[in-house]
């Protein structure tokens, strides 16, 4: 009867503590373990389990999410990132159109690597494997990268506004950073992503604001303004209204019931915010973003006669200067 190979039981649990739970299967050879023990201990019934070929979790039970994100990076090899959905998740955006947990991992490889995808895992050969960040122990690709492979998946118009939009706003890349990245990276399935680019460019910085923006195209209006800053002569801060159109003296709001009104310290900055317009004389209209879909006539037809009503009176006096992205 054969001899049991001995294996270093402290630094497999070294090992798997550092790496999230997980285990590789050439890890385990290389600290002692047969290919016999190794079989034991992960088959049906076995301390172990596999959750990817060759890719261990060392305990029974439901894998956390942690786990599956170490399970997928030791998968794909030490050059491997992770992109798309999962890596907005992990750089902290909050408008991702998929919980983290039912994620599909999509990872890069290197395009010479020759590892195949399986399971939870979507694996990617690239010829430009950008510098990969640190977060949480694990390699990520850079912000723009993963908002460029989300958008090529992601079919969905408003879900790619969303996350790409919330980028731009909180000022995580700019839209130069994405143009680049669509400009090196294949340009298939990335039309809605341009799109969506393209409204960022002019300044909105929301979903209902964008989706203003295409009604007021539809309806042939002039193009304002998209989140301008107002202020007084003397450099007094009035307001960044979400559109204005300049030569109208008009300002569009797009209020959110929950953000505007049923939050008290906002419906209050909100107040003070229509005062200051009144005080400058700038018109204020205020406007629902539920009506953008519900009743977009009315939005059309109360933006047309204001802007009818304002033709030929003053201006207001005050410096309008554009927002920069």
């Amino acid at each position: 009867m054969p001899t049991p190979r001995a294996f270093d039981h402290r630094a497999i649990n070294d090992l798997a503590s550092a790496q999230g739970g997980i285990v590789a299967f050439s890890q385990l050879v290389s600290l002692g373990m047969s290919n016999s023990t190794i079989g034991r201990w992960t088959r049906t019934g076995g301390v172990w389990q596999r959750l990817l070929p060759g890719t261990y979790l060392v305990h029974r039970g439901t894998p956390t999410v942690d786990e599956r994100l170490h399970a997928a990076q030791l998968y794909a090899g030490p050059h491997g990132q992770l992109t798309g959905a999962a890596a907005l998740h992990l750089h902290g955006l909050r408008n991702v159109p998929v919980p983290l947990e039912k994620v599909q991992l999509h990872l890069l490889v290197p395009a010479s690597q020759q590892t195949q995808a399986t399971g939870f895992v979507t694996l990617e050969r690239t010829r430009y494997l950008p510098e990969a960040v640190c977060i949480r122990g694990l390699q990520v690709a850079p912000l723009p990268r993963a908002v460029f492979d989300a958008g090529r998946r992601t079919p969905d118009r408003q879900a790619t506004r969303a996350f790409t939009l919330e980028a731009v706003q909180r000022r995580l890349l700019t839209i130069d950073d994405l143009r680049r990245e669509i400009s090196r990276g294949q340009r298939q399935w990335t039309a809605i992503l341009r799109d969506v680019l393209a409204e960022a460019k002019s300044g909105v910085l929301s979903v209902p604001e964008a989706e203003l923006r295409k009604l007021l195209q539809d309806a042939h209006f002039p193009e304002p303004l998209w989140n301008p800053r107002l202020e007084t002569y003397a450099g007094e801060f009035i307001a960044e209204p979400d559109a204005y159109f300049k030569e109208f003296g008009l300002a569009l709001e797009v209020d959110s019931r929950r953000f505007h009104f049923e939050d008290g310290d906002a419906y209050r900055k909100t107040w003070r915010r229509h005062e200051r317009y009144t005080r400058h004389g700038i018109v204020a209209l205020r406007l629902m973003p539920t009506d953008i879909h519900r009743n977009p006539n009315s939005i059309v037809t109360a933006v047309r006669d204001t802007l009818t009503a304002q033709r030929g009176r003053s201006l207001p006096e005050i410096t309008v200067v554009p927002r920069t992205l």
